[in-house]
């Protein structure tokens, strides 16, 4: 009886503890196929050519959803997606650079790091930014998924 009980008790907090809210849930996060050229030579991009510089691109068609942000990391490039990576996609969760340190989102105060994507504060879920693949051919960053 006792096993029974345990079983019973075992199951349904495994049952509550899934059925979390769907604002917890990444699977809504926009999988776009994302294929984005940029010349960091054009005055637009200049602050590319420093380390800790960094962009904060809309949505041309190319670049998903919410647009990019690139990053001079000193050592390379980083490409972050826009959504927000531990919410669903809503008009306020598009990422903004802030203090050009870390990453926020609007909705709820998640923060991360802007030259590695680690998360900073609980906010987050331990979610990592979602990055991109970043490819350099002398002056052009090529951007894929």
């Amino acid at each position: 009886m006792k096993k029974l009980i345990f079983f019973v008790i075992f199951n349904a907090v495994f049952i509550f503890h899934s059925c979390s809210d769907e604002n917890n849930q990444i699977q809504c996060f926009p999988r776009i196929q994302i294929n984005a050229q940029y010349n960091i030579g054009l005055p637009a991009y200049n602050s590319l050519l420093v380390p800790n510089g960094y962009v904060q691109l809309l949505p041309d068609g190319t670049n998903g959803s919410r647009g990019l942000i690139i990053v001079n990391t000193g050592n390379n490039f980083n490409a972050y997606d826009r959504n927000a990576p531990h919410i669903c996609p809503d008009k306020n969760t598009t990422l903004e650079v802030i203090d050009g340190i870390k990453i926020r989102c609007p909705e709820d105060g998640a923060e991360w790091m802007l030259l590695t994507g680690q998360p900073l504060n609980d906010a987050t879920f331990g979610q990592p930014l979602y990055q991109y693949r970043v490819n350099q051919n002398s002056r052009w960053l090529i951007i894929t998924n």
